[in-house]
């Protein structure tokens, strides 16, 4: 680890764009980000630093997206990337990326710009597929998929709920586990509801069997009791196929009736 005395200055004025940016201040955040660009402009080469502007960037976005400065939201993103590029192998790196991509989708979701989540969460989503082994990416991705799930069933967008359902569904497949559960269950359960007769009778069988598999990835009971409302969902739409396929809602054939 790099011993330059000028880390902890740094230190202290990323310290003050938290404070800062917690408070609103945007104009306070704005002087001592500039004020640490300055003092790092000559030793951007130090990974150490190099991780510390990189944080510093991730907590200026929060209040600019606050303030709806979208084009400043949008900068950050692109001098994290930057910083990124320089030292790719780096996990702290490739979260602080991710976790900036999932502010970004928030404040995008909190100002109803429809465009900008989309492209947020297709590039976040393309970012966790480049970083597969690593879990905090994993996790923000799923954070964001969620609070999107929710977001565009709440818009009754049946055709978003549809394709997040099954990126879910492959995500949580992918990463078994009550750490991603515990961020998509609610989307799922969302993307479900609004979906489920958009599905055919093999889409069914195959959620209900994916659920049932989540169900034995935790013991957590309140995602467990969100999972069984999925189960619950599919069954109904399962049976009302059925029935508009001229069978009863078991599976049978209803009298009178030839296959």
């Amino acid at each position: 680890m790099s011993a330059d005395p000028v880390i902890p200055e740094l230190k202290s004025l990323l310290s003050s764009i938290v404070s800062h940016g917690k408070t609103g201040n945007v104009r306070a955040v704005v002087q001592s980000l500039h004020e640490f660009e300055k003092k790092a402009r000559n030793k951007k080469n130090d990974p150490t630093i190099q991780e510390l502007l990189a944080r510093a960037y991730r907590h200026t976005l929060e209040p600019f997206g606050v303030a709806k400065k979208f084009k400043d939201v949008e900068q950050m993103l692109i001098k994290i990337e930057h910083l990124l590029k320089a030292n790719s192998a780096s996990e702290d790196m490739q979260e602080i990326l991710s976790d900036a991509l999932n502010a970004a989708v928030f404040h995008y979701i909190m100002n109803e710009k429809d465009k900008e989540i989309h492209q947020t969460l297709s590039r976040l989503g393309a970012f966790a597929n480049q970083h597969q082994i690593n879990p905090f990416v994993q996790f923000n991705y799923a954070m964001s998929l969620s609070k999107v799930a929710e977001y565009f069933v709440a818009k009754e967008n049946k055709d978003v709920a549809y394709n997040i359902l099954w990126e879910i569904i492959g995500l949580v497949t992918f990463y078994p586990g009550k750490e991603i559960l515990t961020q998509v269950s609610e989307g799922l359960l969302q993307c479900v509801k609004i979906a489920g007769s958009r599905l055919n009778m093999t889409e069914l069988d195959n959620l209900a069997n994916r659920v049932d598999e989540f169900i034995n990835f935790t013991n957590e009971f309140e995602i467990q009791q969100k999972l069984t409302a999925c189960q619950g969902l599919i069954f109904q739409f399962v049976a009302g196929l059925r029935m508009r396929n001229g069978y009863s809602p078991d599976g049978k054939l209803q009298k009178g009736l030839k296959k």
